[in-house]
């Protein structure tokens, strides 16, 4: 059986902690960081931006990062603490979605940036009837807050999709 395995070198590679609000133009979430550097803190919105992608398209189509158009760091050295992560989408075209994110704590923006994704058809490289679903279990685990039990085998287990 193929699979795509994904090897991070971190516990988990689904960098939001929770979905706490989601509407048809915005996203809200939250990370936990414990000494992270900032480009984890990036990964983490742009999967938070991806995820309000696949919402909005009802999980129909692929979603990938594209482009990070600009992105401000505010905070040098590395993450510690929950930070609310937040996204709007500012356009959006049939294929593509453009965003504003921003990370804060304590009320100020520690990363902001303008991030671009795309959609296309899921096809034989991109399954269907995997992905689909594997993307539904992680938005519906990441809305409940649940931290096990919302992919096939752990949240651990979400780096990891089989293909066939």
């Amino acid at each position: 059986m193929d699979k795509i395995k994904i090897n991070t070198g971190l516990d988990g590679f689904i960098l939001v902690d929770s979905i706490s609000k989601i509407e048809d133009s915005t996203i809200q979430g939250t990370k936990d960081f414990t000494r992270a550097p900032a480009c984890l803190g990036i990964e983490s919105l742009a999967q938070l931006g991806a995820l309000h992608v696949r919402f909005i398209t009802g999980f129909e189509r692929h979603a990938f990062l594209l482009k990070i158009i600009r992105c401000k760091i505010l905070e040098t050295g590395v993450l510690t603490g929950k930070y609310l992560l937040d996204g709007t989408l500012i356009n959006r075209s049939g294929l593509a979605f453009s965003y504003r994110l921003r990370a804060q704590k304590e009320n100020e923006a520690q990363i902001k940036g303008e991030f671009l994704y795309a959609t296309v058809d899921y096809d034989n490289r991109f399954k269907k009837e995997k992905l689909k679903q594997h993307y539904q279990k992680v938005f519906s685990c990441l809305q409940s807050g649940s931290k096990t039990g919302c992919c096939p085998k752990s949240r651990r287990d979400c780096t990891e999709i089989r293909l066939k």
